[in-house]
């Protein structure tokens, strides 16, 4: 194999490539990011770790046709450090690669591209397109709520819902819920629900929140398919039923409470840094025409906020992980954030103001 590359899409390719490879892998080729020739011209360079894998294409001038599979971190730090503007060149040397570029000159190992594995080709039940932006949407305000390493393994991804008309992402950890509901047009999409694991979420978010256009979605009993244009990010769900969100999600509240967002997340933000590291507990107590925040740690440190009303509110105390509400508020962008709650045994529903519908937060109380 022997081709040149443009360093600057050489690097942009290998960035989103090499975030599915891990550094240290049980198998040595898991590392290794396969670089294959194209018949029109370019070469595709693809990862995986055997639960994702990531396919992009980029233009070059092969000289000669080949694949070969390379350390992926490795190639990624040498063409970050080679010279911008320039032009890099591979070549293939028995089980070495040669790699160079202006004055610059590497080599590095390569292993059997026989032996690197890919997933499996699926029948796709389900396939739509939507706006990436929409898409990354849904992610970006519901990915922080999935929970981690929890025994209840379905709990710990992000659950997409399809309807006719709709896309839904729902983000639980026990503690609290986010959930974003976005239009979908198409004539072939069907109820369907599929559970993506954390790290296919976090790519997924990192690769649409680049670029702009339309994205190809297909779902399948085990996996999920995104493509546009020179990619294709593959990912197997997780075998689970996510469980029913409608339960969690208050459909109507007795009390409700409008406050301005960003005043109420900076009251929290400096209230929370008494609370304890462990817990994160914080006390709200609305008194008519105000709302009062405290925290107080072991150590006997203590905060108290007050926050003024525009309208009375009932008289009401509760507490709650002033990590949780920060989160919630922080991914909302609306000037107003809407509380309501039925008894303090019950979850809070935070919602931002009309400027963003379908976006709906639950956070569950906390024993202070």
């Amino acid at each position: 194999m022997h081709l040149s590359i443009s360093r600057e899409e050489f690097l942009k390719a290998l960035s989103i490539v090499a975030g599915v490879v891990e550094k240290r892998q049980a198998k040595p080729l898991l590392s290794h990011i396969l670089i294959q020739t194209q018949k029109d011209g370019g070469v595709t360079l693809t990862g995986t770790d055997l639960e994702i894998e990531m396919v992009m294409m980029v233009a070059a001038d092969i000289g000669e046709e080949g694949s070969i599979t390379v350390p992926g971190r490795k190639l990624l730090d040498i063409v970050r450090a080679l010279p911008a503007e320039s032009m890099v060149r591979l070549q293939t040397d028995g089980d070495r690669v040669k790699i160079s570029a202006g004055r610059s000159r590497f080599q590095l190992s390569t292993l059997p591209v026989e032996d690197f594995p890919s997933l499996k080709e699926e029948a796709w039940e389900m396939s739509f397109t939507m706006n990436r932006s929409l898409l990354h949407r849904v992610i970006e305000k519901t990915q922080f709520c999935m929970a981690q390493q929890d025994v209840r393994y379905y709990l710990n991804g992000l659950m997409f819902e399809t309807l006719p008309g709709s896309l839904k992402a729902v983000g639980a950890d026990g503690h609290r819920l986010a959930m974003c509901t976005v239009a979908l047009s198409g004539d072939n999409v069907i109820e369907k629900q599929v559970i993506v694991p954390r790290k296919g979420v976090a790519e997924m978010a990192r690769f649409l929140g680049s670029e702009e256009g339309d994205v190809e979605v297909r779902l399948s009993g085990n996996h999920i398919q995104v493509r546009q244009d020179k990619l294709i990010f593959t990912s197997k769900l997780i075998d689970g039923r996510f469980p029913d969100y409608n339960r969690v999600v208050p459909a109507s509240v007795k009390e409700v409470v409008l406050l301005p967002r960003e005043a109420l997340r900076e009251m929290l933000t400096r209230v929370g840094i008494v609370s304890t590291e462990k817990f994160r507990g914080i006390r709200l107590e609305f008194n008519k025409t105000q709302l009062i925040a405290s925290a107080s740690n072991p150590e006997r440190d203590e905060a108290v906020e007050e926050l003024e009303l525009e309208v009375s509110a009932p008289e009401f105390e509760v507490g709650f992980n002033v990590g949780y509400l920060i989160e919630a508020i922080s991914a909302m962008s609306s000037a107003q954030v809407e509380l309501g709650w039925n008894d303090s045994n019950s979850g809070c529903r935070l919602k931002p103001a009309a400027a963003e519908e379908g976006v709906v937060y639950v956070v569950m109380p906390m024993r202070l």
